[in-house]
Parts: C-alpha cells; sequence; structure tokens
C-alpha cells in the first residue's frame, strides 16, 4: 500500500475511536448480571467505508474494474449494494464471533433479548483498503468499542478495540473474488474482523477467567 493511503487508513481508524474511557469489567458484577441484551450501533452497514483508485461499475453481467484518478467511492457502493441484496450484516458478523468466545469459554451469562442489561457493539469504522495503488485486491479493518451497562444504566465496562497496524496481511482478495458470492464476502470479512474481535473479548473476560 502506498504511503499516503497507509497514513489515510490510520487516521480513519483511530478517528473513529469512542470518546469513552475504558472500564474494567470486575467479577462481582458480572456475576450479578445473568443475561444481557446485545445491541448494535449503528443498526446497519453504514460505518463502511473505502479507500481506493479503483472505479467499480455492474454491466448487468459482471462487474467492471478499471484504475481511476477518482476517490474510490463506487467501491464503498457497490459493496453496500451487494451486503444488502445479499442481507450480509457487519454486525451481525461480530456480534456471532462475539456471542461465539463467551459460549467456548462457558462465561455465567446467557443472551436475551428481553433482558434488562444490554451490551452496545459499535463498529465505528470498517476500512476497505487496497493492498497498493491501482490494485484489485483489498484487506479490511475494524475499529471495534464496546460498553456493557447493567439495568439501572449504569456502565459496567467500556473498551475500545483498534488495530495495532492498519496493514492486515492474510486478508487480502480480489474485488472480483469479493463480490463472486455471499459466502466469498462473508468468509472475507469473519477473517479480517476475528483478531479485532479477538483484541474485544480479551479485555472484557479479562478478570473473569
Amino acid at each position: 500500500m502506498k504511503f499516503h493511503y497507509l497514513v489515510l487508513l490510520l487516521i480513519i481508524l483511530v478517528s473513529g475511536c469512542s470518546s469513552v474511557p475504558s472500564v474494567k469489567l470486575k467479577k462481582e458484577n458480572f456475576d450479578q448480571l445473568q443475561t444481557i441484551k446485545l445491541e448494535a450501533s449503528p443498526n446497519d452497514n453504514s460505518m463502511l467505508t473505502a479507500i481506493s483508485t479503483v472505479e467499480v461499475q455492474w454491466t448487468g453481467v459482471s462487474y467492471y474494474y478499471s484504475g481511476t484518478a477518482s476517490d474510490g467511492l463506487g467501491v464503498r457502493e457497490i459493496a453496500l449494494k451487494f451486503m444488502d441484496e445479499h442481507d450480509i450484516s457487519l454486525n451481525e458478523i461480530v456480534q456471532n464471533q462475539f456471542i461465539e468466545k463467551v459460549k467456548t469459554d462457558n462465561l455465567n451469562i446467557n443472551f436475551d433479548s428481553n433482558s434488562q442489561n444490554k451490551l452496545v457493539i459499535t463498529l465505528n469504522v470498517v476500512v476497505l483498503g487496497m493492498v497498493h495503488g491501482f490494485s484489485d485486491e483489498f484487506n479490511s479493518r475494524f475499529n471495534i468499542a464496546a460498553q456493557l451497562f447493567d439495568s439501572s444504566g449504569k456502565i459496567m465496562w467500556s473498551y475500545n478495540a483498534i488495530p495495532i497496524s492498519p496493514i492486515a496481511p492474510g486478508y487480502s482478495i480480489k474485488l472480483k473474488d469479493l463480490f463472486s458470492s455471499k459466502e466469498s464476502m462473508v468468509k472475507f470479512l469473519n477473517a479480517a474482523s476475528e483478531p479485532i474481535v479477538q483484541k474485544l473479548y480479551d479485555d472484557f473476560k479479562k478478570d473473569l477467567v
């Protein structure tokens, strides 16, 4: 990735940070909860952005890619359209990963949509970034914040999981493969989000296990 793309990606990721300070989750507080309700903020894919000089157009049969001096908004628009058509939710991907980690560690908590306690997971920004200038390969980075509230609205846990590096080797994919099927995009997004969800979860469970 060219240096100016790297800097821009880093600025976007860091600027998405939550202004709420970190609050460590105490085991004695966690043990009183029993149930929590998961909520997403925002509850759509609007946090997705793209850093690209590749223009993507739908020809009616397939996608056409070309290097251009544009701002790359075409990549974001096509991605959002594809995700909407195939019912792909960034929030759902992240939430499912978090739930699986809780279940794997057998934490004493149940997810219940009727619970008065709530865990709000906020995707500050999800970036699709070019691997390097005029490439049709992209990787993705997630900036995720979360807050746990008890039934009175008190914050019991708060954390913002920021990528250590804006570069995500191993998760790159060509746009034609990214848009080839729902399974391809979901697999890519799962691989890209998992490390940062793990970072979020590690802080959550730190004093619980």
